[in-house]
């Protein structure tokens, strides 16, 4: 026999409040279904949280799969249900189980990524953030980054060349906005690019990012180089001619082509064209991906070492 859903049943039950007026009696049984629906959804997925207090190996797979396909599906009503089932007192081993879900995901999507044949800078570091915030959404990034390009804007638009670019955004980024290198990292929460958004503090790597994707919705010419070991801004004006650095460690600090030299002479070292050739977002993204595991190497944590070593083969490949 058909199972029926009774409106009666709901609207005593409190699940819903019916809308004033007459309503139809088929849209209010529809709206039962749809509350019926969604009460036994979350029930599901509690249940399957449960279960992962007691997951045994011969389980294991299973029922990954099937919070994989929950938090895809739903992942505010995973987080709903998680919050519901443990309260503040979520175990340890579920918040694990969580976030390798998460991060077999992420493997997938960084092989994607890098399979393609010019991959967005933007798009590797919101993924990035998958590791470091599991399951959060990739829009933090965009909005934050459209609102601050939009602030500069004006700014920009009166600019008369590159080196007054370079100034604007140093100026924008750290007097007006805040924005704060990290000579040392000591965390690896420090490296994560959308972290660094809310907090305004992080590595001297995310810095040099944020002149780029920032540059890049205005169409400028804006990379990453490595000069030996040092990650620096790089500003290429075709139209006069010339060559621009910025430190990311130093405020913003504006370098000629001259300074690079005097500071690889200080270091016993030749200057090489290389080190004017930007770095693919690739590479950009395994550095990200090698600081991490320079910093967990260090606190022993083997866990989260063994899926960054596995992110750094994709890129790799």
């Amino acid at each position: 026999m058909k199972k029926t859903v009774s409106p009666e049943r709901f609207v005593r039950s409190g699940f819903f409040t019916l809308p004033s007026g007459n309503t139809a009696p088929k849209k209010v049984e529809k709206l039962c279904i749809i509350w019926y629906v969604i009460s036994m959804e979350n029930t599901r997925l509690k249940a399957l949280l449960k279960l992962l207090t007691g997951e045994t190996d011969a389980c294991n797979g299973l029922l990954r799969k099937e919070i994989a396909a929950a938090l895809q599906q739903d992942p505010v009503g995973v987080k709903t249900a998680l919050a519901e089932e443990f309260s503040a007192d979520t175990p340890l081993h579920v918040i694990h189980a969580l976030e390798e879900i998460y991060w077999d995901e992420l493997a997938q999507k960084l092989s994607c990524f890098s399979a393609k044949i010019n991959p967005d800078l933007e798009e590797g570091l919101q993924l990035l953030a998958q590791f470091t915030e599991p399951g959060s959404s990739a829009t933090n990034i965009t909005v934050a980054l459209d609102g601050a390009a939009r602030a500069v804007r004006p700014a920009l638009l009166n600019a008369a060349g590159y080196a007054e670019i370079a100034h604007i955004l140093g100026h924008y980024f750290f007097d007006t906005l805040g924005f704060k290198p990290l000579p040392t990292i000591l965390n690896v929460q420090d490296i994560s690019f959308a972290r660094f958004l809310r907090t305004r503090r992080g590595s001297g790597l995310c810095v040099a990012c944020l002149y780029a994707v920032v540059g890049a919705r205005y169409g400028l010419d804006i990379s990453l180089v490595d000069l030996a070991g040092r990650i620096l801004v790089y500003l290429r004006d075709f139209q006069q001619d010339q060559s621009f650095f910025i430190d990311p460690l130093d405020n913003g600090k504006l370098l000629t082509a001259e300074d690079c030299r005097v500071y690889l002479e200080s270091r016993q070292l030749a200057w090489n064209d290389e080190f004017t050739t930007p770095l693919s977002s690739r590479q950009i993204v395994r550095r990200f991906i090698a600081n991490m595991i320079f910093v967990l190497n260090k606190v022993h944590d083997t866990r989260r070492l063994s899926y960054l070593r596995n992110y750094l083969e994709i890129l790799k490949n």
